[in-house]
């Protein structure tokens, strides 16, 4: 394949197709008798195309590939010397009736077919965008170009501005960008942009992995996130606030990951100027030896036995700890005959489930455990509302929770392979728009339960279903109140917990919180306001 990096002629199509903007008639005509003699070019220009999502590899179903399907497939003979030009005889009536082309030709029958290609990906993107939008715009100040901004923006869309900053949310990702004027991006799809110049910082969470974002120079392709990019006509800049991305060049080269910390600067020559990075990640959360008081609502660790002898490896292993539960579950935790092949870590007080858990099983002296067949913490108790009222759950994690209130799960927020999701038919409801730590866990609610001035009882199963590491979030909102939300829209809701953390863990829980509010724009609050009381004896 031919390196166009360099290539002036390549650069300026590319250009001309992201910006949707005429070219003049000199450089035109040039730029049209390269296409037409030069089929490296061609299928370098196409390949990009394909790499921004604009071919049938990435639009397949496409209302509008569909119809430029069915013009390319319309009888005629693909052998045909007037193949092209019968092409664009059938789309010199509608082509004059778009503003926006790449390209405006007096004469069109001489086009090659790759350049065809981008004229008519061009026309019918304009014809058929998304009425819905990609993103939405939630602030914008400072000094706008002359014409209406729209708060909604389309596929293919170019936004620009003088000065000042904007914030927009793409709906589909959740992914959140702040950017800073001067600014010209296009909104290429729901998970790409192409910027030309300005700065852009960019929040990804776990479920907007793959944004990306496009310069003259590169392409990033977030790896779940947060960073920055900057373009203007010497090149452009790339720093990684947090996470890691992957810098694609625009050839046949692999990929390069940068790392948290991590900046390079990429110029037109294609050069790139990198800096070393620190490692980062979602702050843990420890298991402190905390005493157990007569209100606390307590807990033990499952797991199975190293003993092979004591399990069935074939149905064990590949169901793991939360198929051994599920006849616990299914007769509103009466039956604890499942747990006859399980051994346990001593007693444990619940301190809420939020961030990441790397030794929670050894912490809790769970030490002589098969760790390829996970584990699970089974917190139990009577336990009554700050205040009476409807309350629903919502959380999630990497792999198993799940919440039942008098027998009856209420809420289960577990990964896609947790048995609890797949075989109790729990209602659930899921919300991929907002923040959560683990991609595949996805954000979930539960259904409203009733909780007035009595007791009720609560069993609160969460855990691995293999090795040590984990994740989640278990939140609670109670009906009618207010909370505040963060920029995406997401309330504070309250952890989920029965007595106040004690001091060190109050430190690590605001380090978490800050975490999510800087870099995937999730949060929650601590109050002891809205702490569950246990019942003594519980």
């Amino acid at each position: 394949m031919n390196n166009f990096e360099k290539d002036q002629d390549f650069l300026d199509l590319l250009s001309a197709w992201h910006e949707n903007k005429n070219l003049t008639p000199a450089r035109r005509k040039s730029l049209l008798a390269r296409l037409m003699n030069d089929p490296g070019l061609r299928q370098e220009l196409a390949r990009e195309i394909e790499m921004a999502g604009l071919t049938r590899a990435a639009q397949a179903g496409e209302h509008r590939w569909l119809e430029l399907e069915e013009i390319l497939q319309s009888g005629i003979p693909q052998n045909s010397s007037g193949f092209e030009n019968s092409i664009m005889e059938k789309l010199k009536s509608s082509s004059q009736k778009s503003s926006k082309k790449v390209f405006s030709f007096p004469q069109l029958s001489w086009i090659g077919l790759a350049a065809s290609f981008i004229f008519i990906f061009s026309h019918f993107s304009n014809q058929q965008q998304d009425k819905q939008g990609v993103a939405e715009i939630i602030r914008l100040e400072g000094k706008k170009n002359s014409g209406n901004i729209k708060r909604i923006l389309a596929k293919g869309e170019e936004f620009s501005f003088e000065q000042g900053l904007v914030e927009m949310a793409f709906r589909e990702s959740g992914v959140h960008l702040v950017g800073t004027g001067p600014l010209q991006m296009t909104l290429v799809g729901n998970d790409r942009v192409f910027l030309k110049k300005g700065e852009i910082k960019l929040v990804v969470p776990p479920q907007g992995i793959g944004f990306v974002v496009d310069t003259m120079e590169r392409k990033f392709v977030d790896l779940g996130t947060s960073f920055v990019v900057q373009a203007n006509t010497q090149g452009s800049k790339v720093l990684v606030l947090d996470g890691e991305i992957a810098v694609g060049a625009r050839n046949s080269r692999p990929s390069q990951l940068m790392r948290k910390g991590s900046m390079a600067d990429f110029d037109r020559g294609s050069k790139m100027k990198l800096r070393s990075g620190i490692p980062s990640g979602v702050p843990e959360i420890s298991v402190p030896p905390r005493v157990l008081r007569p209100a606390s609502l307590t807990g033990n660790i499952l797991g199975f036995p190293k003993d092979p002898s004591k399990l069935d490896r074939n149905k064990d292993f590949n169901h793991g700890i939360s198929r051994q539960l599920l006849p616990l579950v299914q007769t509103g935790f009466e039956r604890e005959d499942c747990l006859q092949n399980l051994i346990s870590g001593r007693p444990i007080p619940f301190n809420g489930i939020a961030g990441t858990y790397n030794r929670f099983p050894e912490a809790a002296s769970l030490r002589t455990y098969d760790s390829n067949l996970g584990w699970l913490a089974w917190y139990k108790g009577k336990i009554k509302a700050p205040q009476p009222g409807r309350y629903r759950f919502w959380g999630y994690a990497d792999n198993h929770l799940l919440v039942a209130v008098n027998g009856k799960p209420v809420f289960e927020g577990s990964r896609y392979d947790s048995a609890f999701r797949n075989e109790l038919n729990i209602f659930r409801n899921n919300h991929p728009s907002f923040p959560c730590l683990n991609a595949r866990a996805g954000f979930a609610r539960g259904e409203w339960f009733e909780a007035e001035e009595s007791t009720v009882r609560v069993d609160l199963l969460f855990g691995e279903s293999s090795q040590n590491h984990t994740s989640g979030i278990l939140l609670i909102e109670r009906e009618g109140e207010a909370y505040e939300k963060t920029y995406w829209g997401q309330p504070k809701w309250p952890l989920f917990l029965t007595e106040f953390p004690e001091e060190k863990q109050v430190a690590e829980l605001d380090a978490l919180r800050i975490h999510m509010e800087e870099n995937i724009q999730g949060s929650f609050s601590i109050s002891r306001d809205a702490l569950w009381q246990v019942s003594s004896g519980s």
